[in-house]
C-alpha cells in the first residue's frame, strides 16, 4: 500500500452499499481495500470497478474469523 495514500477497507463490498460506497472513496482518490467473504464474488465486484478506472485492491475478509481480520491488517501494513 501507498503509506502516503489514505486508506480505507470497505467490508462487505461486493454489493450494494458496500459496493457504491467503494466507487465513491476511490472517485474521491482514497485507495480501497476491497473485501468480501467469497473471493469469486469478490474480484468480480472489484473487476466492474477496475472496467470504470477505479483502482481498487481487493482482499477477502470474513470479519467473524480472527485469522482473516489478520491477514487483511497485514496486507494494509505493506
Amino acid at each position: 500500500m501507498n503509506a502516503s495514500k489514505k486508506v480505507a477497507a470497505v467490508t462487505g463490498a461486493n454489493r450494494g452499499l458496500g459496493f457504491e460506497t467503494c466507487r465513491q472513496l476511490a472517485r474521491l482518490g482514497i485507495q480501497v481495500v476491497f473485501t468480501s467473504r467469497d473471493p469469486s464474488k469478490g474480484q468480480a465486484a472489484a473487476g466492474k470497478l477496475h472496467e470504470e478506472g477505479l483502482p481498487v485492491v481487493y482482499h477477502p475478509l470474513d470479519v467473524t474469523r480472527f485469522e482473516s481480520i489478520e491477514h487483511l491488517a497485514q496486507f494494509v501494513r505493506c
